[in-house]
This record gives structure tokens, sequence and C-alpha cells, in this order.
């Protein structure tokens, strides 16, 4: 027996509110905090873009985190509905109704648009893990990652969970300005439903991801007009959904 040193993730409490009024708590890394509280607004449907929010706020209390999201004057929270409830649509055949009930609120359907580079799904590949510094310390987070048609890493975020790091990225992506049609998703963790459907409402077409997709992230994909291209490891991936969007 020996003993050693390692390098443990942080994970913490971190509550978000809008406009004063408590949401939620996540448990998370506790870096990229207005990004998470950004992406989870989105998530939500609270706000559509960074110019619906005024201000965010992070505070520190001992080991605990917290952010209040104040949004742009004339916009308010529906405080009598949970967060997520309202059902959000475009699309161009049949009916919500029609719909799995596993499908999620917000339902898009995006637009076609230039083809990817099959090149540009290697790269960042091949590129992700050595990005990933927390997961090289610990072997605990997920990275959620923008990449550009080139294969050239945008945005990157790191965090404990899956969930978080693409509402950190959404985050970031959407305060900054970046065009998600400029680039595409890759994700190191499963090509989960809610994942993608954040990405989705982004307004990213093509998401790569690690690992497999389930059965229903793929009727999603099919009804959203989104490409989903799992075991995207090295110089191989999958292509499930919408493969015209992969030259």
């Amino acid at each position: 027996m020996q003993e050693r040193i390692e390098t443990v993730a942080l994970e913490v409490p971190f509550a978000v509110s809008i406009d004063g009024a408590f949401c939620d708590v996540l448990s998370c890394t506790p870096r990229d905090l207005e990004d998470l509280a950004f992406g989870y607004a989105f998530a939500k449907g609270v706000v559509k873009g960074p110019e619906d929010v005024a201000g965010i706020v992070v505070s520190e209390l001992g080991e605990c985190y917290g952010a209040d999201v104040h949004l742009r004057e004339g916009l308010r929270l529906n405080r009598g509905a949970p967060l997520g409830s309202s059902r959000e649509a475009t699309r161009t055949k049949g009916s919500l109704a029609a719909l799995p009930p596993y499908f999620p609120a917000h339902m898009v359907h995006l637009p076609d648009g230039e083809p990817f580079a099959r090149q540009a799904v290697w790269r960042a590949a091949e590129g992700l893990a050595a990005r990933q510094r927390m997961h090289r310390e610990t072997g605990a987070t997920h990275a959620a990652a923008f990449v550009d048609r080139t294969g050239g890493f945008v945005c990157m975020r790191e965090d404990v969970g899956r969930h978080n790091a693409v509402d950190k990225l959404v985050g970031a992506l959407s305060r900054a300005g970046v065009d998600p049609r400029d680039g595409f998703a890759y994700l190191s963790s499963r090509c989960a439903l809610e994942l993608v459907n954040k990405l989705a409402r982004f307004g990213v077409a093509l998401v790569a991801t690690v690992s497999a997709p389930t059965s229903a992230v793929l009727d999603y994909a099919v009804e959203a007009n989104v490409t989903l291209a799992a075991f995207a490891r090295g110089n191989r991936f999958t292509v499930y959904t919408h493969p015209e969007r992969i030259s």
C-alpha cells in the first residue's frame, strides 16, 4: 500500500435566482458561474439572448455560491408557472400533440446550411483531451466545446455535470455573440436528449459526441433537423441523423 496525493474535482451548491426569485440549486464546479447562470436561464426559456439580461451578480457564501440573473426592463419572470413549462415550436409538419411524450418542451426545427467537412470532426476529437485540464487532473469532469468549421476550438467549458458544461458553453457563446452556424458542438459525454435540445435551441445544427445516442435523441434529431455524429473518437465517427450535413 502506498500513500499519494490526489487532485479531487470541486463540487459545490450553486443557487440560481432570477430577479430575486429563487429558481433552483445546482451542483457544479465553481467556475464560469456567470455563463452557467445565463445558460440555465436560456435553457429554461426565460431569456433568448444577452439583450434580455441586464446583469448577473455572483456571490459566494463560504463553500456555497449563488447567482441572480437580472432581466432587462420590461421582461418579467412568470412566477406562477414552473420554469420550462411553456411550449415553443417551429416545425414543418405534424403537430406537437403527435410528438412522443419525452420530447422536450422547447422543440425547434433548424434550417439547412452549408455542410461540414468530416476532417473538422476528426480534429475536434483529436484535440479535446489536450484541452481538458480539469479532467486530466481529476478524471471527474465533462467537457462541452464549440468548434469552428476547420476543427479549431472556439470555446470550451468543463464541469462535474454534463448538463452544466453545456449550459456554461451556451452561456459563454451567447454572451460573446458567437453565431452557432459558424461551427458545431463536441461533447465528451453521452449523446443525451436534453443536451442536444439545449444546443439545438441555441442554433447548433451538428452535435458530435464521444459516446452513443439513445432512440429518444435520434427521434428528436430527425424532427429538429440536427445532425448527430456519435462515437467521434480519433479519425472515425458514426452519423445517425441528417448525414447530408457532413461533406
